[in-house]
């Protein structure tokens, strides 16, 4: 009978064990969740740009984004015979609502067009420091004061230069051709 209760003690733990695994209640199954990050803004896939001047069509055309000028000179029918090709940058990027226009010789491009004065001027609204710097009389503290200035207020005018007291009279002089406020 000892010899009994020595192999049927360890066998009923044994038993007992895999039935204490088998019975035990379940450990519950892990939440996992599975969000969705917001859809990021893309750019526009289209652009709107106005083509005027000696081309074959002008008028506005929609351009894919990333297009360049010479994509919206040709959308518009091409350049004419009469038109100054070397005039225009045609490697341009555009953006949405430019305004391009292909001049004949001597012609200006209107304000406002690719290539006129005003397109080229810098924006003292959202010019770069070093943008500002390469203006004639404005060195790296003008440029961080103009910054100051247009973050406390934008400019409305170009004037406001001087009239805020930012540059001299003869430094305003000197850049008033070149910046603008758009």
């Amino acid at each position: 009978m000892p010899r009994i209760l020595l192999l049927a003690v360890p066998a009923l733990a044994l038993v007992g064990g895999g039935l204490g695994l088998v019975l035990r209640p379940a450990e519950p199954e892990p939440v996992v969740e599975v969000s969705e990050a917001p859809p990021e803004p893309t750019a526009a896939s289209v652009i709107v740009v106005d083509v005027a001047g000696s081309v074959g069509r002008p008028g506005v055309v929609q351009l894919p984004a990333g297009a360049r000028v010479i994509d919206a000179i040709v959308a518009a029918g091409g350049m004419s015979a009469d038109a100054d090709a070397a005039a225009i940058n045609k490697a341009q990027l555009l953006r949405d609502g430019m305004r391009i226009y292909v001049p004949r010789p001597g012609e200006q491009a209107p304000a406002g067009a690719v290539g006129s004065p005003a397109e080229t001027a810098i924006d003292i609204n959202r010019a770069s420091a070093a943008e500002l710097e390469s203006l004639p009389g404005i060195g790296p503290t003008t440029a961080s004061r103009i910054i100051r200035s247009r973050e406390a207020k934008p400019f409305a005018r170009v004037e406001e230069l001087q009239t805020r007291g930012l540059i001299s009279a003869r430094v305003f002089s000197d850049v008033k051709d070149l910046v603008t406020t758009r």
